[in-house]
């Protein structure tokens, strides 16, 4: 087998290095703008050739893009005349929706799958790679028009090697789900960051008395930038719901706290902690 892997920043390269470790025996190409990039991937055998245009992935029976969302809807468009037939389209995008949509209208004698690994991390490119990085994560896949029980095995078993979980889910309920699960934590995140940058203003010792807490809740917000930008733009409604919601859910706390209400403080704050231990160990 010979598999294509589109942008070796975290996610690309670790998917590579993960390959290696799990013992992969086809090819893999890895493809990339920058030439740092490539130089490492070569040199620390991530890869078995890599190039910098997306051509070479005509040579490929597995095609795995992990770049923006919208490069990722971009990079779909090209391949419709680049890649060869049967070939199997995947990615590693945060939203699924406008990326089926790109899928369902490659040509019939190509396959396609949605598919997202639940895992990252704040830190991105090539020197963030870990070839753990992908063990017990849930690895979402989403059908397309172009799916089919080759593509879907086939993108199965490569998320399997490397450690993951797979679960299929369709395009809306997957963004929706993702819209609290992942992009309004790094909502809330940012929000919190700005706020206490404000606040810093006047009193820069803020930063020097952090605590644990902040840093776990912030700590998504030293993501890369240009990724979360696709990822917000690509899913605004789903997250402009959360975001009410939980704007919905901090009124709340602010009018108990306004009110001095100890006994709603205490339920509202009981009932949070709760959920959290029922669903995280």
């Amino acid at each position: 087998m010979v598999v294509c892997i589109v942008g070796l920043g975290l996610m690309g390269a670790s998917f590579a290095w993960a390959l290696r470790t799990q013992g992969f025996e086809g090819r893999i190409i890895g493809i990339s703008r920058t030439p740092e990039t490539l130089r490492k991937a070569t040199e620390r055998g991530l890869v078995d050739s890599a190039a910098d245009h997306l051509s070479v992935a005509a040579e490929a029976d597995v095609i795995v893009l992990c770049t923006p969302v919208r490069t990722i809807v971009a990079q779909l468009e090209a391949l419709a005349a680049l890649a060869r037939p049967g070939a199997i389209i995947t990615d590693m995008g945060s939203t699924k929706a406008a990326i089926v949509r790109a899928m369902n209208a490659l040509p019939a004698h190509l396959r396609a799958i949605g598919s997202h690994p639940m895992c990252g991390k704040e830190t991105s490119g090539i020197d963030a790679a870990d070839p753990a990085l992908f063990q017990g994560a849930p690895w979402l896949l989403v059908r397309t028009e172009r799916t089919d029980e080759v593509a879907l095995e086939t993108v199965r078993a490569l998320a399997t090697r490397v450690g993951a979980v797979p679960r299929e889910f369709g395009a809306e309920h997957h963004d929706a789900l993702l819209a609290f699960a992942s992009h309004l934590p790094y909502a809330v995140a940012t929000a919190l960051v700005s706020a206490t940058d404000q606040f810093s203003l006047n009193a820069p010792e803020v930063w020097t008395v952090t605590a644990g807490g902040f840093r776990d809740t912030s700590r998504v917000a030293a993501s890369d930038v240009t990724m979360w930008l696709d990822i917000l733009l690509t899913n605004a409604d789903a997250v402009l719901g959360a975001v009410r919601d939980f704007q919905f859910a901090l009124d709340q706390f602010a009018a108990l706290l306004e009110r001095r209400d100890e006994e709603g403080l205490r339920a509202y704050l009981s009932a949070a902690a709760e959920a959290r231990r029922a669903h995280f160990r």
